[in-house]
């Protein structure tokens, strides 16, 4: 079975750093109540505020998953959020991403944010397949699934509703040959 640390990790473009209350901002919230950042999450249906994150970093603490802070390597500017949720009996984990900062969006951060942790949790012993979900619909997110040696697994077809239309929900996955 299992067990990872999860711990700061750097890419190409981007650093993750383990969240911390301090990354509890007002530009964080800003970005989880944006509705153009959380379209297709289900964060947009809930109005956040600092009680809201604080509550939501606790929840990670002595469980087996990871929130990290996405950080701009060339200035130490937070982009994003990510997190991780592992099952350990069975060797999987699944990730998700949020780049809250619009201003990056389409400059590969997204991407190398990704690729850094899918090659880090391939890199944990026991760790046997990673996975990760999003609607059809999320353009952005299935060419980044896509590039990053992920191959659609299982669709649940109009599983969710996006501005009153069902939506495809689309399963990934990668595994550690």
């Amino acid at each position: 079975m299992p067990s990872v640390g999860f711990s700061d990790l750097r890419g190409k473009l981007v650093g993750l750093r383990v969240f911390q209350s301090s990354d509890i901002t007002a530009e964080y919230i800003s970005w989880l109540n944006d509705p153009e950042v959380t379209r297709y999450s289900n964060q947009r249906f809930i109005h956040h505020n600092e009680e809201s994150c604080r509550a939501y970093l606790a929840s990670f603490a002595g469980s087996s998953n990871g929130f990290w802070s996405v950080y701009r390597l060339e200035d130490n500017k937070p982009i994003g959020t990510m997190t991780a949720y592992l099952v350990e009996y069975h060797g999987t984990v699944d990730i998700g991403i949020m780049i809250g900062c619009r201003d990056v969006w389409g400059q590969g951060y997204g991407q190398d944010a990704w690729n850094t942790a899918v090659d880090w949790f391939h890199s944990q012993a026991g760790i046997r397949k990673v996975t990760a979900g999003t609607m059809r619909s999320n353009r952005s997110m299935m060419r980044l699934l896509e590039r990053s040696g992920m191959t659609l697994e299982c669709v649940r077809p109009r599983q969710e509703l996006l501005d009153g239309t069902p939506q495809d929900l689309c399963y990934f996955a990668k595994y550690n040959d």
